[in-house]
């Protein structure tokens, strides 16, 4: 017997309310040997389907997806900020967007508007799970361990609510190539760890007279005047020459407890995000190849400081032996600056203007095109240099 779905369920309907109905067995199975010979079910399916019928309701239909018109925009806004996660790029959504819109980047809808305005980060975060990242990945491997070093500069650590900006941590990273013979490149890193604000130079070799023009270049271009800095246990950094440059700029000078990392945990994020994840681990031995590099910092510190956004911690709670950290909304580097008054007037207005005036698709693109450059085809450093 051939029927339709919708007709067999109110069949099975029928033949349950018969079934239930039966006084006796013989009733009951007479009652399954019809079923049987109607639908050809075998006969355990059809007592089955007899003492509890199929629901003849409908299927719920499935929601359609929401916020398609605003998927576009939200995956180039997500190019723009360096495919940063949903918690980091939720609050800035809707402005970055406006900021595109501005350079024509992209058409800016009252729908597109809207919907960017309302989703939330949960659904930001489903959506972002179904784009593909092509972010190349240009790390492979661990840095190598510190050596341990004299004891000349006092142990301590910033606490980790630290609210005045200013405070500094300060490494060098090696572009060796896995080999420590002969001469080669080093990036100096540095980091307000109030503000997230943070500078890049690279330098050939770390000698005394290298690092120090590199940390007072640095540190004669910081937004404000910093008040303290906080170093592992290099050698570059634990020795009389610098200990005297502190004091010659009024810093406070500290440095991390041996083979605790975390002591100087905010600069070591940024080596690996800003350095590793950029610049990679290959060896850069000559001066056309720092030249290079610093172009590639120069970019990337404006882009890293006007609109990458950041969490800070703001707590933590401590439940048997787990703690539990919570952090803040997302702001780039530039907005707590600004929030916190660490600026004067002039440098303040200077740096709204600069963050204005950059498109930071374009920012990006420029600092992708600048890395492929240099990575294939190294013999066009030395001309990229002398331009």
């Amino acid at each position: 017997m051939s029927m339709s779905m919708a007709s067999r369920r109110e069949y099975h309907q029928v033949m349950h309310r018969r079934y239930r109905a039966a006084r006796t067995k013989a009733e009951r199975s007479a009652l399954a040997d019809e079923l049987v010979k109607n639908l050809g079910y075998h006969r355990k399916h059809a007592l089955r389907v007899l003492a509890k019928p199929p629901s003849t309701k409908r299927r719920k239909s499935i929601r359609p997806l929401r916020y398609q018109e605003a998927q576009p925009a939200i995956s180039l806004i997500w190019q723009a900020l360096d495919f940063a996660c949903a918690e980091r790029l939720h609050p800035v959504l809707l402005p970055m967007a406006e900021h595109l819109a501005k350079h024509g980047e992209l058409v800016l809808t009252e729908q597109i508007r809207r919907q960017l305005d309302t989703i939330s980060r949960a659904t930001l975060a489903r959506r972002l799970a179904r784009l593909p990242c092509p972010k190349t990945r240009r790390y492979a491997h661990k840095p190598p361990a510190a050596s341990k070093l004299l004891k000349q500069i006092p142990i301590e650590a910033y606490p980790w609510n630290e609210a005045r900006p200013g405070a500094l941590e300060v490494d060098l990273v090696e572009h060796n190539g896995g080999s420590t013979s002969g001469h080669y490149a080093y990036t100096l890193d540095v980091v307000d760890v109030v503000t997230g604000w943070s500078r890049r130079r690279a330098v050939l070799g770390r000698s005394q007279k290298a690092v120090f023009e590199a940390l007072d270049y640095i540190i004669g271009s910081w937004p404000m005047k910093p008040w303290a800095l906080h170093s592992d246990n290099g050698s570059e950094f634990i020795n009389d020459h610098l200990y005297r440059y502190t004091k010659l700029h009024q810093l406070k000078f500290t440095r991390s407890e041996p083979y605790r990392k975390n002591d100087n945990a905010h600069v070591e994020q940024r080596n690996r995000q800003f350095v590793r994840e950029v610049i990679g681990y290959e060896r850069y031995e000559t001066q056309a190849e720092v030249i290079w590099l610093n172009q590639i910092y120069s970019t990337l510190d404006q882009y890293a400081n006007l609109f990458l956004p950041t969490m800070k911690l703001i707590g933590k709670t401590r439940r048997g032996s787990k703690v539990q950290r919570r952090f803040d909304q997302a702001q780039t580097p530039l907005v707590r600056l600004t929030s916190v008054g660490a600026l004067a007037q002039n440098a303040q207005d200077y740096l709204l203007q600069l963050r204005e005036s950059i498109n930071p698709l374009r920012l990006r693109q420029q600092l992708e095109e600048m890395i492929v450059a240099g990575a294939t085809a190294p013999s066009n450093l030395a001309v990229a240099a002398e331009h």
